[in-house]
């Protein structure tokens, strides 16, 4: 697994995607920053691993076919350090989907950082996107976190130039410590066509939250 780790800082900014079609390319961005404890980040993990053995997430799966997804899942937190967990996976079936879960389960916190940069997360995940070697078509970020960008980093600008191209925003905030920060999500995190927010109480309702996050997200491409 180390082997496949990739700091996500040390990439060049890429031409466009040119790789097998999906329906959906999707990157989970996790909040690794320091306001995030250890509890609280494996609240996260837990949530994920669940929602992807979840029924109504395998279903939602099989129904991209025959296209399917691809999933891949970071770590984000101060400037530079963006981390790849879990590298785009193509999905297409319910075991795709199992399995994929259980991989989810295995991975560890690999660094808690010390500023929380949004704008680092959404670059970073956007370079993904235009790196892997598949090319959805609706290309998705889905960024989850506890707390307002303080990176240093201009968030606008990553925004918009993620929505450049064709790139989608959501939102999971997670309410444990900051009040409005739904409101925050909606005003200065998300972007693009159909983008929405998904808040959760705490990180105890983050596992149903990325559950309905995930249904919304992987919906068929005709809807």
């Amino acid at each position: 697994m180390a082997s496949r780790l990739l700091l996500l800082g040390a990439l060049a900014v890429p031409a466009a995607a040119q790789g097998t079609p999906v329906a959906v390319e999707l990157v989970l961005a996790l909040d690794s920053s320091a306001s995030v404890d250890g509890r609280e980040f494996a609240l996260q993990l837990e949530g994920l691993a669940l929602a992807f053995r979840d029924p109504d997430v395998q279903r939602a799966i099989e129904d991209l076919k025959p296209l399917g997804a691809a999933v891949a899942v970071v770590q984000w937190g101060a400037h530079g350090e963006t981390r790849i967990v879990l590298p785009f996976t193509h999905l297409e079936t319910a075991r795709d989907s199992k399995a994929f879960g259980f991989r989810i389960g295995l991975v560890r916190r690999w660094m808690r950082a010390s500023a929380t940069s949004i704008a680092s997360g959404i670059a970073d995940s956007a370079a993904l996107i235009a790196t892997n070697e598949f090319d959805g078509f609706r290309k998705v970020i889905d960024i989850s976190g506890d707390g307002e960008d303080n990176g240093g980093r201009d968030l606008e600008a990553a925004r918009q130039d993620a929505k450049a191209q064709g790139i989608v925003i959501n939102g999971l905030p997670i309410m444990a410590d900051v009040p409005g920060l739904d409101r925050y999500y909606r005003d200065r995190v998300i972007i693009g066509v159909d983008s929405f927010v998904e808040p959760a109480r705490d990180f105890e309702d983050y596992i149903r939250a990325i559950r309905e996050k995930l249904l919304k997200e992987l919906r068929p491409l005709a809807s």
